[in-house]
């Protein structure tokens, strides 16, 4: 495959420099959550490198229960065995990592617990292999997923500020960022969705005849790997899979293609096979959860048909909905009027960018179809709809396609700039935030930025950071990140086009900014009485309550501050700590014992 090797201007590396601390800076983790859409990954990996087997079981006993397992008989002696109900590519990914972490871990002084371990030894082991497992399998990758993205975008557009504004929007601005820092499988089914629609995109530019092997080879194997990845992307692995055999319909190009997809067939079919008994069979209905077994044996594995309501939510609502949360995303949508009324670019390009949009377009709205049928459509504690984690990057390519048709001469060009440059920042603001202070948000949260996000970092409540690694524990570096986080969605106004003013530029970072400041109202405004959120009140408690790391943040600084000077001020701020963590009972009491001094 090849992308144009234009020359990469300096604040497109400073970008990626400011996101790249932002991929591997903080590490969102509390314990306690116990997220089973992690752990149980977590521990298949751990049984296939300790015990060279899909059974869970012994993990279990180690680190605890955890939700997400499949109870099934071991066919020649009938005893039941536990096994992760997620399909497997994730783990897959994290043996060679978790291989080399049992190796490393010992010549430091910490070998690989016991189910008699102590339990600090036991809870540390798998929150340091969780992050090792987090930033070698899922966070770098997704990483360098947004470098090829930003070097694909320059198929459609020489405008690097726009390039930019798309891939802050994807990687820092949409929940793509929340699942790529995590041992989960959204973030990745992302990247190998939109590589294999790409790949096969790109080579229909090509004769038939020029088209390759090693492309036909990639188109296959991304679109196999989705479904590997989940399995309710199988019909997004269809319709990529339909597209690729349209194009790579060549024998010996066509012999690529279903080789790369069927190594992920195999894949997965052995896994069913050791773990179910059955190479067609996913564990779904013999779910240990009693509650999720009957969910899951309605209609097929839990899927039934599509309900519209569902997905108006999954799109549009404020707490966890698509374009609710990531205002950005909507611009993909110019891109459908464009590709099928007056086209992109010339006949040949008009083609096969219309035929694109339509692929995209299609794949979205069956990925969309499919979870409104779900019956676990929501997904549970999420930022955004974890299971349309695939859909920001078509999106975002259908924006900037839309946006060079929109831009034109070169006044109207800083107007669109401006224009996608602030639903960017309100993207990242909104959802990339959220994204690095929690990553699982309850579904009684209404607005997730001012009801948990922002409590959250004004109390201190940083999550464990890259300087925890070498004893720099302060909560200093987790703003740093966040710093990162919003300047690098910042780096497209500080960027100088070729032959702008620096009047232009100030012109259009104003515009932005105004732009931006629009998009985040419906985001800072109450929640309405029929979205059943609670203001955020039980979240914000329940996070005080049992964050990790324990101890740093200013609540349970002013805590021990208050304790060891009994001054009645000390306790007055303490008060208003709790208050603001909505830490009632707690607050009631420090307001006691402040016996209504009145401190600065």
């Amino acid at each position: 495959m090849r992308i144009p090797r234009a020359s990469t201007p300096a604040f497109v590396k400073a970008f990626f420099a400011l996101a790249f601390v932002v991929y591997v800076g903080v590490f969102p983790y509390v314990g306690v959550v116990n997220n089973p859409n992690e752990n149980v990954r977590t521990f298949m990996t751990m049984a296939l490198v300790e015990g060279h087997t899909f059974k869970i079981d012994a993990i279990v006993e180690r680190h605890g229960w955890t939700n997400d397992m499949a109870r099934a008989p071991d066919k020649k002696t009938g005893v039941f065995h536990l096994y992760s109900v997620k399909a497997p590519a994730v783990s897959y990914a994290g043996v060679p990592v978790y291989w080399a972490f049992t190796k490393i871990m010992p010549l430091l002084g910490r070998p690989i617990p016991t189910r008699d371990s102590p339990p600090e030894m036991k809870a540390r082991w798998l929150a340091d292999a969780t992050w090792a497992l987090r930033v070698f399998s899922v966070q770098i990758p997704c990483f360098l997923f947004l470098i090829f993205f930003e070097r694909a975008l320059r198929r459609v557009s020489e405008d690097a500020i726009l390039r930019l504004t798309a891939v802050a929007a994807v990687g820092l601005g949409s929940n793509y960022l929340a699942y790529a820092l995590m041992f989960a499988s959204h973030a990745l089914f992302a990247v190998a969705a939109f590589v294999s629609f790409f790949v096969t995109l790109r080579a229909r530019e090509k004769k038939a005849r020029e088209r390759t092997m090693t492309e036909a080879f990639v188109a296959g194997f991304c679109a196999g790997w989705a479904t590997l990845l989940e399995y309710h992307a199988l019909p997004v692995s269809a319709c990529l899979a339909l597209f690729a055999l349209i194009t790579f319909y060549r024998p010996t190009r066509f012999v690529a293609m279903s080789v790369g997809g069927l190594l992920h067939v195999a894949g997965m079919a052995f896994f069913q096979w050791r773990a179910f008994g059955d190479p067609m069979m996913p564990g779904h209905r013999m779910s240990e959860n009693q509650q999720f077994a009957h969910l899951l044996n309605q209609g097929y594995f839990g899927i039934q048909t599509p309900d519209f309501q569902h997905a108006k939510l999954l799109l549009f609502s404020r707490s966890f909905g698509l374009f609710g949360t990531s205002p950005y995303l909507w611009l993909g949508l110019f891109a459908i009027p464009f590709a099928f009324v007056s086209g992109f670019g010339g006949p040949k390009a008009r083609s096969v960018r219309r035929l694109g949009t339509f692929v995209w377009v299609v794949t979205c709205g069956v990925l969309l179809l499919t979870v409104s049928a779900a019956i676990n459509w929501r997904g549970g504690w999420t930022v955004g709809p974890r299971y349309l984690g695939a859909i920001p990057p078509f999106l975002a390519y259908g924006a900037i396609c839309a946006a060079e048709r929109l831009a034109g001469p070169r006044r109207r060009r800083t107007g669109i700039r401006a224009l996608f440059g602030g639903a960017a920042l309100a993207s990242v603001a909104q959802t990339g935030i959220v994204s690095l202070v929690c990553n699982s948000i309850p579904e009684n949260v209404g607005r997730p930025l001012p009801q948990l996000a922002i409590p959250l970092l004004r109390g201190g409540f940083v999550p464990r950071h890259l300087g925890d690694l070498v004893g720099f524990s302060s909560t200093t570096f987790g703003y740093v990140v966040v710093g990162c986080l919003l300047l690098a969605a910042f780096v497209p106004f500080l960027a100088t086009a070729k032959r702008e003013r620096r009047l232009t530029k100030v012109v259009r970072a104003g515009i932005g900014l105004v732009t931006c400041a629009v998009m985040l109202v419906p985001a800072m405004r109450e929640a309405e009485p029929d979205e059943a959120s609670d203001g955020g009140v039980n979240a914000r408690s329940f996070y005080a309550s049992i964050w990790e790391p324990a101890g740093r943040d200013r609540l349970a600084k002013a805590k021990e501050r208050a304790e060891r000077t009994n001054d009645p001020c000390a306790y007055a701020r303490l008060a208003r700590l709790e208050e603001m963590m909505s830490l009632e009972a707690r607050a009631s009491a420090s307001r006691a014992r402040a016996n209504g001094a009145r401190c600065e």
